[in-house]
């Protein structure tokens, strides 16, 4: 299918629709960005998640012609984003103010998201020419507020999902008409997804599946083949590029996170989380394709329904298969999930479309999500646990916010609930049906939309974004450093982003990443939490000296005494000075008065 297949009055809808979408994204990516610029002085400054501001400091010394490192003249791998990590490097060639760089990589990623959009709206057109399948297929991408927080905080999601979302566009039109042209975008592409994180390969090798086995018997092995040569070439070359150039097969992040924990421990905790999110979220999702399963069997049996859904299914059992994500308790999916979630929306409100155009289905339909809207009223209220939980673990101000509005949500839900019992009713045969159609379609669509963005979209406009603030004592404490002592200074933290960035100092990762002996080492927690379990402060200390210990991950005043047995004061809390380097911190009598040290450096 395609627009030309339209009768005049969709397509009209579907332009007017599609730019008002657009338009509205485009304001709200830009609002985005401008609430993550805050003032220090009278320069805003801007920066990215802290793990995207590590990828920015290896960007930025390859831009400066010092290689692709953290610290120079150390080559270890503690990026997961290689591709991303080259599209800083250029942003860095930008003759821009440092405060201003991570702005353009936002920027980058808002012109992203806007192009996924496009996409989504041409696979929906694959589908249906319904302006009610295209519109929210469309609106549900937009809005998805994780791939719009990891993708404008600087994080590699954005690019992925577009160039998945990209794949599976040619994938379905190659279906339809095969074409060399085609099949070799198609190659190209999932390289390069695969240049942009290796844990791609698993989407890699789905879509490898899904256009090997819909192409012609006789096209079947010379495709496979293609396919086999594009791994090779793409992840066998970064591989080679990385035993050359970091004298190690894999990324330092993958022994981080992965060696050093029993699987059965890391998949327990990967259940764990993605169950609380799955409940909290995607129970709509759920019914909705569950009814259409149940009610219009028939109309679902189309191969192409399951390239929509496996990477779903597949980045889901990654998901639980590696622990979850480090940041759980944010409410919204993870990195390794919301690539998929587009896909996954396009799905559902296709199903959704074919549902509405039924008597009984329709009705089903209805009465399953009026029912959950009380259920999931009664959840929020009453049965999520509290923040910290293996379950929940939200974010607390989101689970305060929830209960600081809960008469208002409460509202909300009784009128959804008295509107789905109205069209229940009234939409007693199949005639009705079909002019109940729109409304139908709007009352589910926004039951779906308030479930699954409804709390990070309330939280974002009460609070903002999630670590704005601390994005701020970051870029302050990095610059506080960096005009308070001498460039031979050495620094140690835990935070590798922001504050090692706008430093420019010689920095110790004490949690690993960059750091092979720490990465491999055995995890020091009783319970997983990836890539925050390993450290050894005895080791890092001993081996690197570094003059400021400005963070500690977890310590006990055992351990403050064996950091100040090896030759370093305790200032306050977890700033500890070396004896010897007070010399090389530009405030007179330093070593005398450490309240004043720790406010100029910590709280200046």
């Amino acid at each position: 299918m395609n627009e030309l297949s339209m009768t005049r009055s969709n397509a009209k809808i579907l332009r007017r629709g599609s730019l008002i979408i657009y338009a509205t994204a485009c304001f709200y990516y830009l609002a985005f960005i401008a609430r993550t610029g805050f003032l220090i002085g009278d320069t805003t400054y801007f920066s990215l998640f802290d793990d995207a501001m590590i990828a920015m400091r290896y960007a930025r010394n390859l831009a400066e012609g010092h290689g692709l490192v953290w610290n120079n003249g150390e080559y270890i791998e503690g990026y997961t984003n290689f591709l991303w990590t080259l599209w800083m490097a250029v942003i860095h060639l930008v003759p821009v103010p440092e405060s201003k760089i991570s702005v353009l990589v936002a920027f980058s990623g808002a012109i992203i998201l806007l192009v996924n959009i496009n996409l989504v709206r041409k696979i929906a057109i694959t589908f249906s020419t319904d302006p009610l399948v295209i519109l929210p297929a469309m609106t549900l991408a937009a809005f998805n507020f994780g791939l719009i927080y990891w993708t404008l905080r600087g994080m590699e999601v954005g690019i992925i999902t577009l160039f998945l979302n990209w794949v599976v566009l040619l994938a379905l039109r190659l279906q339809q008409n095969f074409s060399p042209a085609r099949l070799a975008q198609i190659l190209v592409i999932s390289g390069l997804m695969l240049l942009t994180r290796t844990d791609c390969v698993l989407l890699f090798m789905i879509m490898a599946g899904w256009v090997c086995f819909t192409a012609n018997p006789a096209r079947r092995v010379k495709t496979a083949l293609l396919f086999a040569v594009t791994l090779i070439l793409f992840m066998g070359g970064h591989t080679l590029f990385r035993i050359l150039y970091y004298h190690d097969p894999l990324p330092n992040t993958f022994y981080l996170k992965v060696s050093g924990t029993p699987v059965q421990e890391r998949i327990v905790r990967g259940l764990q989380v993605y169950f609380k999110w799955f409940v909290t979220f995607l129970i709509p999702v759920l019914i909705i394709l569950f009814t259409g399963a149940a009610t219009r069997l028939k109309n679902l049996m189309d191969l192409r329904f399951l390239l929509l859904l496996s990477p779903f299914l597949m980045m889901s059992a990654y998901s639980v298969y590696v622990g979850g994500d480090a940041w759980e308790w944010m409410p919204y999916a993870n990195r390794y999930v919301t690539i998929t979630i587009p896909l996954l929306m396009v799905l559902t409100v296709i199903v959704l479309g074919k549902i509405t155009t039924g008597f009984r289905s329709s009705r089903v339909l209805m009465l399953l999500t009026g029912s959950f809207c009380l259920l999931w009223y009664l959840y929020m209220i009453f049965l999520l646990p509290p923040p910290g939980n293996g379950i929940s673990g939200f974010y607390p101000t989101v689970v305060a916010l929830f209960a600081g509005l809960k008469y208002l949500v409460g509202g909300l839900v009784f009128m959804l609930i008295l509107v789905q019992a109205i069209l229940f009713v009234k939409a007693d045969h199949e005639k009705k049906i079909r002019i109940f159609r729109p409304g139908m379609t709007m009352i589910i669509m926004l039951t779906l939309f308030l479930c699954l963005e409804g709390l990070p979209f309330l939280h974002w406009f009460r609070f903002n974004a999630l670590h704005v603030i601390d994005d701020r004592r970051m870029v302050k404490t990095g610059m506080n450093i960096q005009n308070l002592t001498s460039p031979e200074t050495s620094i140690a933290v835990v935070w590798g982003g922001a504050i090692p960035y706008f430093a420019h100092r010689y920095t110790v990762d004490l949690m690993g990443k960059m750091d092979r002996t720490i990465a491999k080492s055995n995890s020091r927690l009783k319970e997983f939490y990836p890539g925050h379990t390993k450290w050894n402060y005895g080791f890092s200390l001993y081996k690197y000296h570094p003059d400021i210990v400005l963070q500690l991950f977890f310590k006990t005043p055992i351990e403050d005494q064996r950091i100040m047995a090896m030759g370093y004061d305790h200032i306050r809390e977890n700033l500890f000075i070396r004896k010897g380097s007070y010399n090389k911190i530009h405030v007179p009598d330093a070593q005398a008065n450490p309240q004043k040290l720790f406010d100029l450096i910590i709280r200046k």
